[in-house]
């Protein structure tokens, strides 16, 4: 039997409606949209509950809806609701690198880096990587940031010291070596390649 999904969604958008035809009439222009909004969300929930039979998208936000549908693996619903709020591509972007994490999908997320440079840079894909543990998966991101700072920062949550170093040496800031050293105080041959590189930089305050 087809789910028939979450109870009362009818008389609310009813009532929602009503509200909004009321605004309307009091020329009160954002409260008329924002019910007008809601109620289009519900009926796009309302038809993602009986379609997948899961009564788990009424009264969600719109990130909350275009994430589960990625998780439940309904790309094309997800992407109807980001067309249909108009939702912007950086938003987009970072639902769904996230999503997509939960999901350990790597081989949609990889693809996804790849289909155009995106709007948000490749910090969101080596954090949701690295959240996750994947070490293997963050190193495929952590080479395309384009601040030396999130690079080396990102190797030494990664624990790859002399990747670290080599991008803090980029920025030339003593104060971010010392702080990266003293972030691998406990490692005696990592502190070691961060004491090369203040010899060979003569960087002054890296002790």
């Amino acid at each position: 039997m087809a789910s028939k999904g979450s109870p009362l969604h009818g008389p609310r958008i009813k009532l929602i409606e009503k509200a909004r035809d009321l605004f309307f009439e009091a020329k009160e222009t954002f409260e008329t949209k924002a019910a007008d909004e809601h109620a289009k969300l519900l009926r796009m929930q309302h038809e993602l509950e009986v379609t997948t039979k899961q009564a788990i998208f009424v009264d969600s936000s719109i990130s909350d809806t275009i994430r589960t549908c990625i998780v439940l693996g309904n790309h094309r619903a997800a992407l109807k609701v980001k067309q249909e709020f108009k939702v912007s591509d950086k938003r987009w972007y970072w639902l769904k690198v996230f999503a997509l994490a939960t999901i350990r999908d790597w081989e949609a997320l990889e693809k996804f880096s790849k289909e155009k440079k995106p709007p948000i840079g490749y910090r969101p894909f080596v954090e949701a990587c690295i959240d996750a543990d994947e070490k293997a998966e963050a190193l495929k991101y952590i080479p395309k940031l384009a601040d030396p700072r999130e690079k080396a920062e990102s190797y030494v949550r990664i624990g790859m010291p002399k990747e670290a170093a080599d991008a803090a040496s980029q920025t030339k800031d003593s104060e971010l070596l010392g702080r990266l050293k003293l972030t691998f105080s406990q490692n005696a041959s990592a502190s070691s390649i961060f004491d090369t590189l203040r010899d060979r930089l003569s960087f002054p305050g890296v002790s």
